[in-house]
């Protein structure tokens, strides 16, 4: 008897266990964080975060060199009772790094914004960055009806890249996956 009660509480203790790792990988994989939806006189605006996103692989291939591309895309929508949404807006905004080694300098290139290109010297400046869509025009204020339901999705997304010849040989970034991020909603009336 007490040895089935001290093999059931090991088999407890193990599963603890093992559903604690699994929770702390997948709290590991890369989200966005947040979706704040806000305006102008002219122009909806988009700000969210990405979390998770520059791994160990990552920061490994960007500080090698490797042009690294984050791309952002965002629906809009004007919810309909009985019938299908009516897509108001769909965008793509990448963020794309590449470091210079000679010059010890990361340049981050923003398809949406301006200046489209910013150089940074630090690499935790580049990572936030490449992160972050701040105050992107989602859509024109005339585009919406005043009193209507829309709904705003994102994802994130790390763009599969091409290693130079050399690193292909080292075999180091052989399992570096591109990710993909769930959609991330956020609701609201104009």
């Amino acid at each position: 008897m007490k040895s089935r009660l001290s093999t059931l509480a090991v088999c407890v203790v193990l599963l603890i266990l093992l559903l604690a790792a699994a929770a702390g990988a997948a709290s590991q994989d890369p989200r966005l964080a947040s979706l704040t939806i806000t305006n102008t006189r002219d122009h909806l605006l988009l700000y969210t975060e990405l979390e998770g996103a520059f791994v160990e692989k990552v920061e490994t291939a960007v500080q090698s060199g490797v042009e690294t591309t984050v791309s952002y895309d965002i629906d809009i929508f004007e919810q309909k009772r009985f019938w299908f949404d009516k897509r108001i807006a769909s965008i793509r905004a990448e963020h794309r790094v590449k470091f210079d080694a000679m010059k010890k300098v990361y340049t981050i290139t923003r398809s949406w914004a301006e200046p489209q290109s910013l150089t940074t010297e630090n690499y935790e400046e580049a990572k936030q960055v490449m992160s972050r869509l701040e105050g992107l025009r989602a859509a024109a204020l005339t585009d919406l009806t005043r009193g209507e339901a829309y709904q705003v999705r994102a994802r994130a997304r790390l763009e599969e890249f091409t290693l130079p010849v050399y690193l292909k040989f080292i075999g180091l970034f052989a399992d570096l996956d591109a990710f993909e991020t769930d959609w991330r909603h956020a609701a609201f009336v104009y």
